[in-house]
């Protein structure tokens, strides 16, 4: 069995899940900024690095995209 299988989602579900871990992630951080607070360099680091990296994967799709929408 594998963990990291394939797993399909619809646009809701998720729609919900982003705004799930959104809401999640702002009530962390009103509840608790102090704990957090040394991590944050850390924070800000991991999530320019993981928006770099999918932004270099789903870029190009999206532009090919685009070239076929226009032609």
């Amino acid at each position: 069995m594998s963990v990291f299988g394939t797993y399909e989602m619809s646009w809701r579900r998720a729609g919900l899940l982003k705004i799930s871990m959104t809401a999640f992630g702002l009530a962390v951080g009103a509840t608790w900024p102090e704990a957090f607070r040394g991590w944050a360099p850390w924070l800000w680091l991991t999530f320019a690095l993981t928006a770099a990296c999918l932004l270099a994967v789903f870029r190009p799709r999206i532009m090919r995209r685009r070239r076929k929408q226009r032609a």
